[in-house]
């Protein structure tokens, strides 16, 4: 299992199984795309490995925990639209969590994506996380670590998913198939996320979100508010379409703030649009359009008239394009 980049994670691990110092509990987080579910697999692929170097990827235990098929990896199951994790779930886990390992001596639970888990559900955990049996081991991912309890946050290791370098995209990127020259390309609109550059390149509808990202922020630039409504009315013939954009273009403002202060700050798409923002906008503009960026997300999802969200969305950025 190769793992790009993300050091300080896996040397967090590393250092804790030679010193017999492993954490039970670990929060590994950060945006989509970062391989956060893969160094949750590479840690439990760690702790059942039967072999001094671990993980060696050879031995049996390996070989099953990276085919998720080990018995003593279990993977919590996500349920309902929000794909969180059911009281049930939760109550299954923390019965099955005082059962001893089948293969190992270790038991693994690894809760992915976990963005939308319930604080009734976190809570349920609780008293697992804080006094867990000597063999079992929880890992979380997520994109905001914000989501989970302070009270469980305080009890795990808590760890930050970093992007790579662009060499380590495109390395990344060829185990895949990809040439060098659609892995660089990809690599310039997605710096660093190696998950995002992948769907990117194998995604006709993320080619063309992005796409039509680049159109609105082009006009934000040129201050063509025509331009911004078409563009924007045209994302919002699909909300899953438009929460994307409105994402994108989040990131984007995002950007051109950071860039004031810490220079080659990206996080999102479209850099070259960022730069020309962070030139051609204040930082009180900046800030000001990506509340009204999060405003109009939050509407998307209360059945408030997509076309009245972006009308209003283009007036606002239109009228704080002038700060």
């Amino acid at each position: 299992m190769k793992i790009y980049g993300n050091t300080l994670i896996l040397n967090t691990f590393q250092n804790m199984m030679q010193k017999d110092r492993m954490a039970h509990s670990f929060l590994i987080y950060g945006e989509s795309g970062l391989g956060k579910k893969t160094m949750a697999g590479w840690l439990a692929m760690m702790l059942v490995c039967e072999n001094e170097n671990k993980p060696c990827g050879q031995c049996r235990s390996c070989k099953n925990a990276a085919e998720h098929i080990h018995p003593d990896i279990i993977y919590a199951e996500h349920s309902g639209k929000m794909g969180g994790f059911s009281v049930d779930t939760i109550r299954n886990i923390t019965a099955d969590a005082y059962i001893k390992p089948n293969n190992t001596d270790r038991k693994i639970y690894i809760f992915t994506d976990a963005d939308n888990i319930t604080v009734q559900a976190q809570n349920s955990l609780l008293k697992l996380i804080e006094e867990p049996p000597d063999y079992a081991y929880f890992i979380f991912t997520v994109s905001d670590k914000n989501v989970i309890l302070e009270t469980i946050r305080s009890r795990i290791i808590s760890l930050c998913a970093a992007k790579v370098s662009c060499e380590e995209t495109v390395a990344a990127l060829a185990e895949h198939g990809i040439s060098d020259e659609e892995a660089k390309n990809a690599a310039q609109i997605f710096n660093g996320n190696i998950g995002k550059c992948l769907e990117y390149i194998q995604s006709d509808s993320l080619k063309n979100t992005v796409d039509l990202t680049k159109k609105i922020t082009d006009c934000i630039i040129n201050r063509d508010e025509y331009g911004t409504l078409r563009f924007l009315t045209e994302a919002s013939s699909d909300k899953s379409v438009l929460k994307s954009v409105l994402e994108m273009l989040n990131c984007i403002i995002r950007d051109a703030l950071a860039l004031r202060y810490l220079p080659d700050s990206f996080t999102g798409c479209c850099h070259g649009e960022a730069e020309a923002l962070s030139v051609g906008l204040t930082a009180n503009a900046c800030g000001k359009i990506h509340e009204a960026i999060e405003h109009s997300y939050s509407l998307i999802d209360k059945n408030v008239n997509i076309k009245l969200i972006v009308s209003a969305l283009c007036g606002s950025i239109s009228a704080l394009r002038q700060l």
